[in-house]
């Protein structure tokens, strides 16, 4: 089986991570009105993980739900 392209599925790791913050910004104000950069999000993760190493990269990558090493989703359903 071919391996999918590295930019759609980047681009669903990204999307998966914006949709899991929008819901934890919401919480229990649904009726609220919140905006945010999923993207921007999602690159400061990659920064994150880039600098960092042993238990905290290892949480990072399960909080962001993947690693910089293009693992993709680890763990099953990441968490925020």
């Amino acid at each position: 089986a071919q391996a999918a392209p590295v930019a759609p599925r980047l681009s669903q790791l990204v999307t998966d991570l914006g949709l899991r913050l929008f819901r934890a910004a919401l919480g229990p104000r649904p009726d609220a009105h919140v905006a945010f950069a999923p993207f921007g999000a999602a690159w400061l993760l990659v920064a994150l993980q880039v600098a960092t190493a042993g238990r905290a990269r290892r949480q990072l990558e399960e909080a962001s739900g993947f690693s910089v090493d293009g693992e993709g989703a680890r763990g099953g359903e990441p968490g925020v």
